[in-house]
């Protein structure tokens, strides 16, 4: 992709208005690294993504368990979940800008409602996903519930948790990037339509890119801390 990108440049196919050279970026990448503003911009959307998704977690994961273990609470929940799980958080930004403003605060309960339904519906699915063979020696032994949530349920689910919290990683950034684009709230997404405004192109696009690699980083790194902490679940 770079290459072909490099490619067009050069020989004038794509317009350097739209999408600049690709050394040019690349000055700009490294002219970013030092100043205040990119620091400040990274650290914003990093803090805000990370606050909202451990808010959507708290609430998720204790909820998922729930739903996962008792049937009679899927069966109630099962509608709400559907509509929570396909309605766009989009759409609540100008009703959250009414209520709370644009400020942080916002930008963390639209991170935490789109982190949410990710890891509660993979916690869900790993409360329910328990070996047969396990269950029927839970109950022919009439093994009392603590010992069996502590024991059975919880070490099964907790690897479809890890990757409800890797996919609210990702779902963190994108939404933080996104709304500070359409809101004037400290971030990269704010600096990135700053650039735009000003028609600093190269910057603009130096910025996504930053925006990109984050969002892999936070990935792999969560990737990397999974196998540290769930050994057992990579050698099944």
């Amino acid at each position: 992709m770079i290459f072909v990108w490099a490619l067009g440049s050069v020989t004038g196919v794509f317009n350097p208005d739209v999408l600049p050279p690709v050394p040019d970026v690349a000055r700009e990448m490294v002219a970013l690294w030092s100043t205040p503003a990119f620091k400040g911009a990274l650290w914003a959307t990093l803090r805000d993504g990370f606050l909202g998704a451990v808010a959507a977690a708290v609430v998720a994961i204790p909820l998922g368990l729930l739903i996962g273990i008792f049937p009679a609470f899927e069966l109630s929940t099962r509608k709400i979940l559907d509509f929570g799980r396909a309605f766009p958080v989009v759409a609540l930004l100008p009703l959250f800008v009414l209520i709370i403003g644009a400020n942080s605060q916002m930008k963390v309960l639209a991170i935490a409602i789109a982190c949410f339904f990710p890891i509660l519906v993979q916690t869900v699915y790993g409360a329910r996903r328990l070996d047969p063979t396990i269950l029927d020696t839970v109950r022919i032994f009439r093994i009392p519930f603590g010992l069996r949530f502590f024991r059975v349920i919880l070490p099964s689910a907790l690897p479809y948790i890890a990757t409800g919290l890797r996919i609210a990683t990702t779902v963190s950034i994108l939404v933080a990037v996104g709304t500070e684009v359409i809101l004037p709230i400290d971030g990269l997404g704010y600096q990135i339509n700053l650039s735009r405004i000003a028609n600093r192109v190269p910057e603009a696009f130096a910025y996504v890119i930053y925006a990109g690699l984050l969002g892999v980083l936070l990935t792999l790194g969560w990737e990397l801390l999974e196998k540290r902490l769930l050994p057992w679940h990579l050698e099944r």
